[in-house]
C-alpha cells in the first residue's frame, strides 16, 4: 500500500530521482518515511534529529516527558472570566439608562443648588452614576480583562536557534572523530534509529565511564566498521519487526498508553496530559483488572511488551511473557518479536523450543521446593499442611537422590517413574501424573533446544504458550513453574541487576500462589517488575486475595467490574474530606387570631379550610424561612459505584507507585485516545 499523505503537487516528478531510503514524512509529521524508490510506504519511524533534540520534563510518574519543556511559551493572556463578575457588568450597564433618566431631574436640581454650570452638573451627575453602577458592575475588573485578553501582541524578536548538542561528544573528545562522523552520517541519511542511538550511546558512555575515555578505542573500531549496528542484540534486529501500537520514548524509558481525562476528578498534575508507563514504575509490579472485552491485552499487554521488547534491545531488559491462550501474543500477532517461543502445541523439530524442567535451580532442595510449588494445589498448605510438608520432603528426597547418583536432574518420564515407584503421597503421584502428557513431555525431555529461565540475566524476550485447550490442568502447573523460576532467577544473589527483567502474566488467577506473592515483594529490590492481568479479583484463592492485590504498586481497573472488585479499589483509594452545604426552605402562614397552617395541608374541611379562617378572621401573614448549613464530609476519592457506572468504555482508572514511595491519586485514562 503507498501513501502520499497530502505531498505537494509536482512532488512525484521530483522523486523520480530519489533512491530507497528513509526521508521526512511529506505529511509534516514528526518523523520518517520509507521511500521505496517509487512510492511512500506505510513504514515509519520516529526522526532521530527531532526526538533527540527535543523538550523532555520529567517530573511527575505517569506524565509522558516527551514534547514536554519546563520553558514553555505563555502568552500571559487570563481565561475566561468568572460568570458572576459578567453578570454583574451586565446588569449594571443594562441599568445605566434607566437610572440616568429617574434621577436626571432630582440630581440636576440638587446640583443646580450647588450653583455649578450646566456643562459641569452633566460630567459631574455622569461621573458619579458611573463610579456608582462602574463599582457594583466590577467594570474595573471586565475593562481590565479585555484588555488582557485582547491587547495586540508586541512584535516578537526572530528566535535564536538552540545549538544543537553533539550526539557523540565522548568519541569527538576522546579523538575518535571517524567514528562520530560514521554515526552522523548515518543520522543524516535516516538510517540510524532512535534504538541504535541509545545503544550506542548507552555502550559509548557506560565504556567511558567505567574504563576512562581513553579506553574506547575498541568501541571506535566496531563503530567504524559497522555504524549504527554495532553491538546489536543477539536476534540482529535494530528495532521492532512490526509496527509500534503505541508512542515510545527510549531516552526516558516511556509508553504512552492514552491520555488523561479532562475531568475535575484527575489530580491537576495530569489532566490532559499524555499517560505513560516506565520501568521504573514497573519495579512496584501492577495489578490490572478487567471483565473480557475490555481491552486489558491490547491497552496495557501489549504496550507493555513493546516497551519491555524496546528495552531488550537497547540492552536494558528481558521479558518473559506467559501466554494462556496461546493466541493473544503468537507470531500472527507479534510476528518475529520473540527470541524464544516455547509453545507445547507447536510441531517439535530443530528449530522447536523446549522448557527446563528445573531451570534456575542451585541444588536439589530448591529444584524440589519449586516443582512441589507448582506441581501441589495452590491452596494445599493451608488445606492440608502435614500432606502438602509430606508431598515436598518426598519429592526432594527422589531429585536430591537422582542428582548424587547421576550428576544431572531426572527428565520428566523418569521423574514420574520414580515418583510412582517410590512416593508415599497419593496426592502428589496423582498431580504430577497430569504432566504425562505427549505434548508435555516432548516439551520437556525431547527438544533439543531447551529454555532455561536464568537465561533471563541477559536481554532476551520469551514466550511460554499455555495448552489449555488440551490440557487445563497441566497448563497451570507449567505456568506456576514458569513463575516460581521467574522469582528464583530474579531472587538470586548473582541475578544481573543492571537488566530489568518484567514477567507478565494474562489470565493470572488461576496461577498466583504463595511464591508469586513473595515474588511481588523481592522484585522491587531486584530491579524486575510482574504485571498481572485478571477478569476479576475472585480468580485469586481466598487466602492470597489480600497480599495480591497489597504487593502490586500500581493498580488499573476498566469498566464494567464486579461490584466486590469495585470495592477492593475503592477502599484502597481511600477517602477525602469534602465540603458538603446543605440549604433547607420552607413557609408558614399565620392568621391574626393566632392559627397557624402550612399552605397547601388539608383540614378537617379539605384545602377550603384556610379560605374559611381568613374570611372570619381577616389578615394573614407568611413566613419564609431558609437555613444554610456547611459540614466536612468523608466520602471515597471513586467510591464503588463510580468505578462501576461513571468509568467509560475504553477507559481505566490507574494509579502509579515508584520503588522511592511516591504514588499518585487515581487517574481516569482515556487508552483510545
Amino acid at each position: 500500500m503507498t501513501v502520499e499523505d497530502g505531498a505537494p503537487a509536482g512532488a512525484s516528478a521530483r522523486r523520480q530521482g530519489m533512491r530507497e531510503g528513509w526521508y521526512p514524512c511529506p505529511s509534516g509529521q514528526p518523523q520518517l518515511r520509507y521511500w521505496s524508490g517509487t512510492a511512500w510506504t506505510e513504514q515509519t519511524r520516529p526522526d532521530l534529529v527531532r526526538w533527540v533534540h527535543g523538550d523532555r520534563m520529567l517530573d511527575v510518574p505517569g506524565v509522558f516527558a516527551f514534547g514536554r519543556g519546563s520553558d514553555e511559551d505563555d502568552s500571559g493572556r487570563p481565561g475566561p472570566l468568572e460568570p458572576h463578575i459578567w453578570r454583574r457588568a451586565r446588569l449594571a450597564l443594562i441599568l445605566f439608562v434607566p437610572i440616568y433618566l429617574g434621577l436626571l431631574l432630582p440630581f440636576g436640581l440638587l446640583l443646580s443648588d450647588i450653583g455649578l454650570s450646566n456643562a459641569a452638573e452633566q460630567f459631574v451627575y455622569l461621573l458619579v452614576l458611573v463610579l456608582g453602577l462602574g463599582t457594583y458592575g466590577r467594570w474595573h475588573i471586565v475593562v481590565r480583562w479585555l484588555w488582557l485578553r485582547y491587547r495586540p501582541e508586541p512584535p516578537k524578536p526572530a528566535p535564536v536557534p538552540k545549538p544543537r548538542p553533539d550526539l557523540w561528544a565522548d568519541l569527538r573528545e576522546a579523538g575518535f572523530t571517524d567514528a562520530a562522523q560514521r554515526l552522523d552520517e548515518e543520522v543524516a541519511t535516516g538510517e540510524l534509529t532512535d534504538v541504535d542511538y541509545v545503544r550506542v550511546a548507552r555502550v559509548v558512555q557506560s565504556t567511558a565511564r567505567r574504563n576512562g575515555a581513553s579506553n574506547l578505542a575498541p568501541i571506535a573500531v566496531a563503530i567504524q566498521e559497522e555504524g549504527g549496528g554495532a553491538f546489536l542484540h543477539s536476534s540482529g534486529q535494530r528495532d521492532l519487526p512490526m509496527p509500534r501500537l503505541v508512542q515510545h520514548d527510549l531516552v526516558t524509558g516511556q509508553a504512552q498508553l492514552g491520555v488523561a481525562a479532562e475531568t475535575d476528578r484527575n489530580p491537576a498534575t495530569h489532566q490532559k496530559e499524555r499517560f505513560a508507563l516506565d520501568t521504573e514504575v514497573l519495579r512496584t509490579s501492577m495489578l490490572v483488572v478487567g471483565p473480557p472485552g475490555a481491552g486489558k491485552t491490547r491497552s496495557f499487554a501489549r504496550p507493555i511488551i513493546e516497551l519491555l521488547g524496546l528495552q531488550t534491545l537497547v540492552g536494558l531488559a528481558s521479558v518473559v511473557v506467559i501466554d494462556p491462550t496461546g493466541s493473544a501474543f503468537d507470531e500472527r500477532q507479534l510476528p518475529g518479536f520473540f527470541d524464544v517461543d516455547i509453545d507445547p502445541n507447536a510441531e517439535s523439530g530443530p528449530s522447536a523450543w523446549g522448557f527446563d524442567l528445573f531451570g534456575g535451580a542451585n541444588g536439589p532442595e530448591e529444584a524440589a521446593d519449586r516443582l512441589a510449588g507448582a506441581v501441589l494445589p495452590p491452596d494445599s498448605a493451608v488445606r492440608d499442611p502435614a500432606v502438602d510438608s509430606a508431598a515436598r520432603n518426598a519429592l526432594y528426597s527422589i531429585i536430591a537422590e537422582f542428582h548424587e547418583r547421576n550428576g544431572r536432574y531426572p527428565l520428566l518420564r523418569e521423574l514420574i517413574d520414580l515418583v510412582l515407584t517410590q512416593s508415599p503421597v497419593p496426592l502428589l503421584n496423582e498431580r504430577l501424573r497430569l504432566l504425562d502428557r505427549p505434548l508435555l513431555i516432548d516439551l520437556f525431555d525431547g527438544r533439543p533446544r531447551k529454555f532455561s529461565m536464568r537465561e533471563i540475566d541477559r536481554p532476551l524476550r520469551v514466550r511460554i504458550a499455555l495448552p489449555e485447550g488440551s490440557s487445563p490442568q497441566a497448563a497451570r502447573i507449567l505456568a506456576r513453574l514458569a513463575i516460581a523460576q521467574f522469582v528464583q532467577v530474579v531472587a538470586a544473589p548473582e541475578a544481573n541487576r543492571e537488566v530489568f527483567k518484567g514477567l507478565i502474566v494474562d489470565e493470572a488467577g488461576r496461577f498466583v500462589d504463595e511464591y508469586v506473592v513473595e515474588g511481588l515483594q523481592r522484585a522491587r529490590a531486584a530491579n524486575a517488575g510482574i504485571v498481572l492481568l485478571a477478569q476479576s479479583l475472585s480468580q485469586f484463592p481466598d487466602h492470597l486475595r489480600s497480599a495480591v492485590f497489597t504487593g502490586t504498586g500500581c493498580k488499573a481497573v476498566f469498566a464494567g467490574v464486579e461490584p466486590a472488585d469495585a470495592r477492593y479499589f475503592a477502599d484502597y483509594w481511600g477517602t477525602s474530606w469534602s465540603a458538603e452545604t446543605t440549604v433547607t426552605t420552607g413557609t408558614a402562614t399565620t392568621t391574626t387570631t393566632g392559627h397557624s397552617s402550612t399552605p397547601g395541608s388539608p383540614g378537617r374541611f379539605g384545602r377550603g379550610e384556610k379560605s374559611v379562617v381568613q374570611a372570619l378572621t381577616g389578615s394573614t401573614s407568611t413566613q419564609y424561612q431558609r437555613s444554610v448549613a456547611t459540614r466536612a464530609v468523608e466520602r471515597y476519592v471513586w467510591s464503588p459505584s463510580d468505578i462501576i457506572n461513571e468509568v467509560p468504555v475504553g477507559h481505566a482508572l490507574i494509579s502509579l507507585a515508584t520503588p522511592d514511595g511516591i504514588r499518585t491519586p487515581p487517574v481516569l485514562v482515556n487508552l483510545r485516545a
